[in-house]
């Protein structure tokens, strides 16, 4: 059994990895959707989130909004509002603006980058860890928000299409991959193979630690022919951690 404390500090991290969550302008024929998963560590509910998203051909815009739930935020509450837009290029989702803002016990997690050419710019964000390396994003151009990567993870695609993707995340501070692969059928849907990996501007200490995360994702089939997510499931730090899709 796990601390109230360590199930909250475990539910922001589920959330950037699913990693570890409105700068909304208008698009054409916007494919709206909003979805809410419940976060659970060991058993337990340790957070919810909320994933908003505005989707066409042209543009995306995109707000989470993620805090702590259950036993766990009576002892170490947070909450974290992100937000991100961008284009998309033939299905590539191309990152624009990206804001994070934290509070409660994640407070001081907050960011402002822009994307400009593949190139991320930091106009703002919090103080990294003194034992942490900096990273030059010059080096990992091409890299997204972790918004837009964690929608990208999500989002409702084709059977065609799924389980196929490697994006690097850039927010502020680190440097992360995460890829899906390995897609298996089954009743009503498929599974893919996911990992997570800690890439750059973490100490040494969290890459000793551990440094990557593999993870299970759980597709079912819409009735629009589509598959959406309805489970993400990892060995977390802290237990066997879940990400539920609410209906």
């Amino acid at each position: 059994m796990f601390a109230p404390s360590v199930l909250a500090g475990s539910a922001a991290r589920c959330a950037s990895l699913c990693a570890a969550l409105c700068l909304a302008v208008p698009v054409a024929a916007q494919d709206t959707s909003v979805a809410r998963y419940t976060i659970t560590v060991s058993g337990l509910t340790a957070g919810r989130m909320t994933l908003a998203a505005n989707h066409d051909g042209a543009g995306y815009a995109l707000t989470s909004n993620a805090a702590s739930a259950g036993l766990a935020g009576l002892f170490r509450s947070f909450s974290l509002t992100t937000r991100a837009q961008g284009r998309d290029r033939g299905g590539e989702l191309v990152p624009e603006r990206y804001s994070s803002q934290s509070e409660g016990a994640r407070a001081g997690r907050g960011a402002e980058l822009t994307f400009q050419d593949g190139l991320a710019t930091v106009v703002s964000a919090a103080a990294s860890r003194p034992d942490a390396p900096l990273v030059d994003p010059a080096e990992h151009r091409g890299a997204v928000d972790p918004l837009t990567g964690f929608y990208a993870v999500l989002r409702d695609v084709v059977p065609e299409t799924a389980c196929r993707l490697d994006l690097r995340m850039f927010d502020g501070h680190r440097i992360s991959r995460v890829t899906l692969s390995q897609p298996v059928p089954g009743e009503g849907g498929l599974t893919c193979q996911g990992v997570y990996r800690r890439i750059d501007g973490y100490p040494p200490q969290d890459l000793a630690e551990r440094a990557t995360f593999p993870f299970v994702l759980r597709y079912t089939a819409g009735a629009d022919g589509r598959l959406r997510v309805a489970e993400v499931s990892m060995d977390s730090l802290f237990g066997p951690a879940r990400m539920i899709r609410d209906e």
